[in-house]
């Protein structure tokens, strides 16, 4: 259960922390394309929200379905592996869409600035 608390932790604040980077832009920043950071706040959220909801799943077998108890917590190691591999895979691709997003807002001057 602490792997599921840790990614939901983990999941929270990299939400968090891209929010507050897209709005000290929007205020700080002169020529930020201000119409688009609701736009993109609403896919930080969308994209919070769908992920807590995909944190929670189960293994689907039991105990008894196994000859003994290493075999079954290898499986049961095994399944939530490369459920938690798929899930921080789909988190990183929306992460990356978000972020492209924040960067065409940027006026062209700060992204001159950023690639020098």
């Amino acid at each position: 259960m602490s792997s599921i608390r840790r990614i939901k932790k983990q999941i929270r604040y990299a939400c968090g922390d891209l929010s507050a980077e897209l709005l000290m832009a929007s205020y700080a920043l002169d020529g930020f394309d201000t119409s688009k950071t609701a736009e993109i706040m609403g896919d930080i959220a969308s994209l919070q929200v769908d992920a807590l909801k995909k944190c929670t799943f189960a293994f689907d077998k039991v105990r008894a379905d196994y000859p003994d108890d290493a075999a079954y917590r290898k499986a049961r190691h095994a399944y939530n592996k490369a459920a938690f591999d798929k899930l921080r895979a789909e988190i990183n691709e929306r992460l990356k869409a978000i972020v492209k997003e924040m960067n065409a807002a940027l006026p062209a001057d700060v992204k001159a600035k950023n690639k020098a």
